[in-house]
């Protein structure tokens, strides 16, 4: 889900859609939000980002009201993103010298526009670093990164109660897909269908 009240004004969090990994990020990108006098850096997660990573999933977690990932989830997840390919992309955002805020991408594909989809599964900032444009930042740098990767949309989900993300969102020219209902089949019921049951 996605949690970005970052702009000077409101802030917002993102979801799922099959994983496809793109290719590589730039390692490092600065970005300066209006106001901040000090630029942002965002680089894609990497070895020895472990604890910092969880400990911001782990926040992220506790503002959606969700449970953190238990143990076993937390290996996959630093596996999944420091493999070769990853199956996912992480990046952190920091700001003089420290970590504020994570993201979570993956690609999916649209049939119909012949071009990857370029999906936000998570977006966060530590509560004390929001309404001061590290939302925004993150969101730009995502961005340009959908454009880089020619990707023929960006997609992600809201919590209906997060309206400041709501906001964040529809200022930026995001449409609700409200003609669409989204599914899920969670991992025990795939095991029963993949059994036969």
């Amino acid at each position: 889900m996605s949690e970005v009240p970052s702009s000077p004004k409101d802030s917002p969090s993102a979801g799922p859609s099959s994983p496809a990994p793109g290719s590589p990020s730039p390692e490092e990108t600065p970005a300066s939000p209006a106001g901040l006098p000090t630029p942002i850096r965002i680089r894609p997660v990497a070895e020895g980002d472990e604890e910092i990573f969880l400990s911001l999933v782990d926040a992220h977690a506790d503002f959606e009201k969700m449970d953190p990932p238990g143990p076993e989830a937390r290996e996959r997840l630093i596996r999944d993103a420091l493999s070769d390919p990853p199956r996912y992309r992480a990046y952190l955002a920091t700001i003089e010298g420290r970590d504020v805020g994570y993201c979570i991408t993956y690609l999916a594909y649209s049939s119909f526009l012949a071009r990857p989809t370029f999906f936000l599964e998570d977006i966060f900032v530590f509560s004390e670093y929001r309404s001061r444009g590290f939302g925004g930042a993150m969101f730009a740098y995502l961005v340009k990164e959908a454009v880089r990767l020619e990707c023929g949309r960006m997609e992600w989900m809201v919590q209906e109660w997060n309206e400041g993300a709501i906001r964040f969102y529809e200022r930026r020219g995001a449409v609700e897909l409200a003609e669409w209902r989204t599914y899920r089949i969670d991992q025990d019921q795939l095991a029963r269908l993949a059994g036969g049951a």
